[in-house]
């Protein structure tokens, strides 16, 4: 059975957008830190009024930068890695 997970692609959102994490951390009032775990895969869990924030502020909407990984393709990046 292969597990799903959700992955984070905030670089393109903001590369797209023409802003740095430090614009959108100002703008948006979120935490320098909670963007970089956003984008490192560190998170573990993000919540709406945050999802909001960037969504609002980049123009854009959650699908622009959420997406599902399937569990074969994580192992396949991981292997690659190391």
């Amino acid at each position: 059975m292969n597990t799903l997970m959700i992955k984070f692609d905030l670089t393109s959102a903001l590369e797209k957008s023409g802003i740095s994490k430090y614009r959108l951390a100002m703008d948006t009032q979120i935490a320098h830190t909670t963007i970089w775990k956003l984008e490192t895969g560190r998170a573990q869990r993000i919540g709406f009024a945050v999802l909001e924030k960037i969504c609002k502020r980049l123009e854009c909407t959650p699908g622009d930068f959420l997406f599902v990984e399937p569990d074969a393709e994580r192992k396949k990046s991981s292997k690659k890695g190391k």
